[in-house]
């Protein structure tokens, strides 16, 4: 008759094993997550740029993206649109003439969002030695961190940056006489920016 069940020892050796396989894998669940918040929030203001450019050359009228600190920490994204023809103005949007449409995107301190990997060394993603500038400003576009694009097509010329706070960035760089986009990406290790395929 043949014996049926486990051993102790059988037993054991299956639990350190799954245990050293939950060892392994937890830092690889907890970057693929990081990496997957990190692309999400950079398709989400992506996608307000795509917006904003669309009903800029839709309405004949300037459409931006404003962004502004919330006090917590973090950043606000609104899309802003003309209203009475002199471009989109943080004066303007105070006094009412231009105006929100959309939603506003909340980009919360402490989860992937913009800014940058503290104390680390950066690679200008144009290919010139490293970036350089103010890393408590993470929007590079415009004055008065405002991304402006007109009933024509083009663009405030800039850059975004987005970090996981710990190993990964991503930036979408905005080409103002094409209002063409381009997202790259970037970890700890590389030489190099890369282009992030979507």
């Amino acid at each position: 008759m043949k014996e049926q069940g486990q051993t102790l020892v059988e037993t054991v050796v299956v639990l350190l094993v799954m245990a050293l396989s939950s060892v392994v894998a937890l830092p690889l669940l907890g970057t693929a997550h990081r990496e997957a918040a990190l692309r999400r929030v950079t398709e989400q203001v992506r996608s307000q740029m795509w917006r904003a450019r669309s009903d800029a050359m839709t309405t004949g009228r300037a459409t931006a993206l404003v962004f502004d600190r919330v006090p917590a920490g973090g950043w606000r994204c609104t899309v802003v649109q003309d209203g009475d023809g002199d471009g989109v103005r943080r004066s303007d949007i105070a006094a009412g003439r231009d105006f929100q449409v959309g939603r506003v995107l909340e980009l919360e301190a402490d989860k992937a969002g913009l800014g940058f990997i503290p104390d680390c060394e950066i690679p200008d993603p144009s290919g010139d030695g490293l970036l350089g500038g103010d890393f408590d400003d993470p929007v590079r576009a415009g004055s008065g961190d405002v991304l402006t694009f007109t009933a024509q097509g083009t663009a405030t010329s800039g850059t975004l940056y987005f970090s996981d706070g710990r190993q990964m960035m991503r930036a979408i760089r905005v080409y103002g006489i094409t209002g063409r986009l381009r997202t790259l990406r970037w970890k700890i290790g590389c030489d190099r920016w890369r282009i992030a395929h979507l």
